[in-house]
């Protein structure tokens, strides 16, 4: 758990050195300050919007100062790009085999690839359980790095306490 205080130092120390920042968060992340508390049909969490909430945090530490962020809804941007040939064929591929299975009389299931070959995967067996990012897989420390991430923001001293 990140607190909101870590964040709005490092806001803070970031536009100091560099004047700009550009923040990018996971769907679920923060979920310590926006949860919903509420499951989906499959049993899902219906995560709060940790993007909205870090905007106005952000927004409202920044304005005495006249400073400002923006949030840019990334499904906009997903929708928003051009389709390639590719995309077309993939997409099309998808919902190709999607209709035959609904035809086949077969429900509660997802049509998607896996390595590369487009099968059918039931949804509880998705909706059973989470992937999540062990903070000290070697992924993780090169996004750190990479990102040059403050020491309290890369969730290492949560790990160390366990």
């Amino acid at each position: 758990s990140v607190s909101m205080e870590d964040i709005l130092l490092h806001v803070d120390a970031t536009l100091k050195y560099k004047n700009f920042m550009v923040i990018a968060v996971a769907e679920g992340a923060g979920q310590e300050h926006v949860a919903t508390g509420k499951n989906d049909s499959t049993g899902h969490t219906i995560y709060g919007d940790i993007g909205t909430h870090l905007r106005d945090q952000i927004n409202s530490h920044l304005k005495p100062e006249g400073g400002r962020s923006f949030y840019i809804d990334p499904s906009y941007i997903i929708r928003s790009c051009t389709i390639r040939p590719n995309d077309h064929i993939y997409c099309t591929r998808l919902a190709r085999d999607a209709v035959h299975t609904a035809m086949r009389g077969y429900t509660g299931v997802v049509v998607g690839p896996i390595h590369n070959v487009i099968v059918l995967v039931p949804s509880k067996l998705i909706a059973m359980g989470k992937r999540k990012v062990s903070v000290n897989s070697s992924a993780w420390q090169s996004c750190v790095q990479t990102c040059n991430m403050p020491f309290a923001l890369t969730g290492l001293s949560q790990s160390k306490k366990k």
